[in-house]
């Protein structure tokens, strides 16, 4: 009656109130007087939950009550099943699957008013991390069902690939989710409406297997009676359904009302999340906006006979007649009743049709303005979605329970999926990383509830669908309806990853220059410092016998000083404060002599794989600097696998740099370039290690087991030679250098640069090293 009342909605007020009064007139006059209140009562097939939002809809706004019918609405639960309660007459209705049909071959009278689900929402659950993705998977497994064939979909799946109840493990329902969070059982029998949220909230991601791949599709939640029932009470049994049916409408259109209505009236313990979940899912498989709410085609009750054929539970024999609820039969008496009313109801629509057509001409032409409306609305959306399709930023809009419902093309390229993969779907659960989803929610909860006026500024990561992290700044507005009333949040983001890569690359480039200059004043004074120590020693210990024991402490001077002076060379190579000769160099030669005397010095259990291209670009600078390049490097790395051994591997190629990956590292000019790759698979290091690694004097290593300059060197040799080094790391897995030599070019002037140390997320794989 709902929707076939809907219409009057767009007719204006006065004719509106006109059909009302028309159809108030009909019933008026051919009603009969109310009677008495039918006092019935509704067993449910579990506990409260949205899955009847339907039946509670239709006791609180009236429509049980219009139809003359006091109904209880009684809680199902563990071992209380409607099919018992039903048979022994304690309900007149019920709610259960496709089930009812082997009730009935067994003989109990039950007759199926409407099925509510088009589909079933029976499922197997597995945890996801176990590897298990279908049935066959499940092969000796552990498997949780339903007692007897309450499964019965699930079980003829299993038939329909050939997998006999032999071949698994069938363990009796517990109702405990825990069994599966636990690994005590390999998958289970579930609602897909209920238990994946329980799952996720756990922190375990759920492996959801369905019949319906396996060509098992049945009705589900039928709300059923008995033919004493039908036969007794014909009428009453129209008024429940037509009254019932009007309850899942309503519950459809308005699912939050219906779920503050579970939480504060039937105390379901369940949050509002969890019944919004729920509301979804069945909404999934109810289908209103497509099919009618309680349809049923008898073909789909013939499949599911033959799916229970297949289980040898019913015969083919069977007839499904009196299982299909039909409107009953009126006798001669309620025919002459009928045929009485409708005569009353045709006088009455006659002068209904002239007072309607005195308003029609003015609806002909209020009609005609609408369609000019539409039209103007349908080309500003045209307009407004064009303007989207080419925005430079990306717009997101949520609804007040945080899922996207509209995206633009730019939110589709920065979140690396497209809009079928987004729609629908919850915005934070899908692309907030956990260590800031508690703050966004915070920020939409009260923008929603109206705490915020205006546009709000806010910066958060967040995570591609490939689990790439990106850095947004957004810009948040409330949707409002025609009303006023908050209906969702819109927003616009800019992606300032790349600017946030590039602003700490300055920042640790320009640290990196500061430390130098330091270090380089540093090692002037302490150069000159050491020159008067070392000559005034040198000509004490010329005056000094060699018997004279004080000659023993001179030359320990002596020493002491050469060290001083070392650190002080490498301190100004660091900082481009000394001038070494610079020349054309061949880097194969420099390599292979580098790497000749870090094989004598390297331990047995360490493998050294050593691969290098047959041409390679000559470069422009000094061969010595070059060698102490590699030999800190590869040092550090057998380092970095002290007592379990490894795998030391040094790489030489030819690279193209291209304009794609000079962007995001400016220090690099497009070009030809020597590449050396050194790589260790040792013990990594963290973020916190590798922020800190080309500082002077910085070093994780023990006392007495390093200086914390090598590192440092090599930064500032890089430097030197207009280069570029590259750093990834991850922990227990190793790690990976990765330096650019300009290739040397005749015509091409030669002059100092600077280099910039980044550390993207890119792993090397030493396959790719591997050269003819």
């Amino acid at each position: 009656m709902i929707k076939n009342l809907n219409y009057l909605r767009l007719l204006p007020s006065s004719q509106s109130a006109m059909c009302y009064t028309l159809i108030a007139l009909i019933l008026i006059f051919s009603g009969n007087a109310a009677n008495a209140s039918d006092k019935i009562s509704l067993q449910l097939a579990w506990k409260h939950q949205f899955q009847f939002a339907g039946y509670y809809a239709a006791h609180h706004k009236g429509y049980y009550r219009r139809a003359e019918l006091d109904v209880s609405i009684v809680e199902g639960g563990v071992g209380k099943f409607a099919r018992e309660a039903v048979l022994s007459g304690r309900a007149q209705y019920g709610v259960a699957g496709a089930e009812l049909l082997l009730h009935r071959k067994d003989g109990d009278p039950f007759v199926v008013l409407a099925p509510v689900f088009q589909h079933s929402p029976s499922v197997l659950l597995a945890r996801k991390d176990s590897g298990i993705v279908n049935l066959q998977g499940l092969i000796g497994k552990k498997v949780m069902l339903l007692p007897g064939n309450k499964d019965a979909d699930i079980l003829v799946a299993f038939l329909n690939e050939d997998i006999s109840p032999d071949k698994y493990q069938r363990i009796d329902q517990s109702y405990n989710l825990e069994d599966l969070i636990q690994k005590r059982i390999d998958a289970v029998s579930a609602y897909v409406t209920n238990e994946p949220w329980q799952m996720r909230q756990k922190g375990v991601a759920p492996m959801v297997i369905s019949p319906m791949v396996y060509g098992v599709d049945f009705y589900s939640d039928c709300l059923f009676t008995t033919e004493k029932e039908i036969k007794s009470h014909p009428k009453r049994v129209q008024k429940f359904l037509h009254a019932s049916l009007l309850g899942w409408e309503y519950a459809m259109d308005h699912p939050q009302e219906i779920i503050n209505l579970l939480v504060e009236r039937y105390k379901v313990n369940k949050t509002k999340e969890h019944l919004q979940y729920e509301a979804r899912e069945i909404r999934k498989i109810m289908m209103p906006d497509l099919v009618e709410i309680g349809h049923m085609n008898p073909g789909r009750w013939q499949h599911i006979k033959r799916t229970y054929e297949k289980l040898g539970l019913i015969d083919a024999a069977f007839s499904l007649e009196g299982f299909l609820y039909t409107h009953y039969k009126p006798d001669d008496k309620q025919i002459k009743q009928i045929l009485s009313g409708a005569l009353g109801v045709i006088g009455l629509f006659a002068v209904g049709c002239g007072v309607l057509f005195l308003f029609n001409r003015r609806l002909a032409a209020e009609i005609k303005e609408r369609k000019q409306a539409q039209k103007e609305m349908a080309r500003q959306k045209e307009r407004a979605e064009q303007y989207l399709r080419v925005a430079t930023v990306m717009f997101v809009s949520l609804d007040l329970d945080g899922n996207v419902n509209m995206v633009n093309e730019k939110a589709c390229a920065i979140l690396e999926c497209n809009k079928e993969e987004i729609i629908g779907r919850d915005w934070f659960d899908l692309f907030v990383p956990d260590s800031v989803q508690y703050d966004v929610k915070i920020l939409f909860k009260n923008m929603i509830n109206g705490n915020i006026t205006g546009s709000e500024y806010y910066e958060n990561e967040i995570m591609t669908s490939k689990g790439e992290i990106r850095y947004i700044a957004w810009h948040n507005t409330t949707v409002r309806d025609d009303h006023g009333k908050i209906v969702g949040v819109l927003c616009s983001g800019e992606d300032l990853s790349e600017k946030r890569t590039l602003q700490e690359q300055l920042i640790h480039s320009q640290k990196m220059e500061s430390i130098g200059s330091l270090a380089g004043g540093i090692a002037h004074e302490f150069n000159n410092i050491l020159t008067i120590i070392i000559i005034n020693n040198e000509m004490n210990m010329r005056e000094l016998s060699e018997s004279n024991p004080a000659l023993r402490r001179a030359k320990r001077i002596e020493v002491a000083g050469i060290r001083g002076k070392d650190v002080v060379k490498q301190l100004l190579t660091f900082s481009r404060q000394d001038s070494p000769t610079q020349q054309i160099i061949d880097m194969r030669s420099i390599v292979q002599e580098a790497m000749e005397l870090i094989r004598s010095s390297t331990p047995a259990n360490i493998e050294i794989q050593l691969n290098i291209a047959k041409e390679i670009h000559p470069i422009w600078g000094n061969g010595t600097q070059i060698n102490q390049v590699i030999i800190n490097l590869c040092r550090n790395a057998i380092d970095a696998m002290p007592d379990m051994g490894g795998l030391l591997t040094v790489a030489l190629f030819n690279e193209i740099v291209a304009d794609g990956f000079v962007r995001p590292h400016p220090a690099l000019k497009p070009g030809n370039y020597a590449k050396l790759v050194v790589t260790d698979n040792g013990i990594g290091m963290e973020e916190k290690t590798l922020s800190r690694l080309f500082e002077p004097y910085y070093t994780t290593k023990p006392i007495g087991k390093g200086t914390g300059i090598g590192l440092a060197v090599v930064h500032g040799i890089i430097k030197r030679h207009q280069g570029f080094i590259d750093v990834h790391s991850q922990i227990g897995r190793g790690t990976t250098f990765t330096l650019f030599f300009p290739a040397y070019e005749a015509n091409r002037p030669v002059q100092e640069g600077t280099a910039q140390v980044v550390y993207p997320n890119v792993t090397i794989d030493p396959d790719q090293l591997k050269m003819d």
